[in-house]
């Protein structure tokens, strides 16, 4: 084994650990601004789905977060991030990365609250490591 060498290991690529800041949201969790994003984590294995969806004829632009029930809350479970292509669901293709749970499910809250479905607008973005989802957190109300 190479020293380094980060395959088949539990360590996640620094490349695809998503991003995104706390400090882009008010005490409420609410995003002070309207160009907010949050790069959605783990999408790399999911590449050839991507592909696929970004050459559809209908590209997607809205995401699918289903919220964590309180008993995967206490565990951390990972938060799935879907894409709507068209009328259809996909597959999963990346997830919401660690320590932004809190201002999606806010989101998501706020959402349902006022009668609209889980749909958070985004867009497929190319990358020098790959496609990668944006979740355009401050355009989602």
């Amino acid at each position: 084994m190479v020293i380094g060498d980060r395959r088949g290991s539990d360590v996640p690529d620094r490349h695809d650990a998503g991003s995104g800041s706390l400090a882009d949201y008010t005490y409420g969790l609410f995003p002070r601004f309207t160009n907010v994003v949050v790069r959605v984590a783990g999408s790399m294995p999911f590449q050839s789905e991507l592909v696929e969806l970004r050459s559809s004829p209908i590209p997607p632009t809205e995401a699918f977060v289903e919220r964590r029930p309180p008993a995967e809350d206490r565990v951390d479970a990972p938060m799935p991030v879907r894409l709507w292509a068209g009328s259809e669901l996909s597959g999963v293709v990346g997830f919401v990365p660690r320590g932004l749970e809190a201002p999606l499910d806010a989101c998501l809250g706020r959402l349902s609250d006022r009668g609209k479905g889980p749909r958070i607008p985004c867009s497929i973005a190319s990358t020098r490591h790959g496609l990668r989802i944006d979740l355009h957190m401050g355009r989602a109300y």
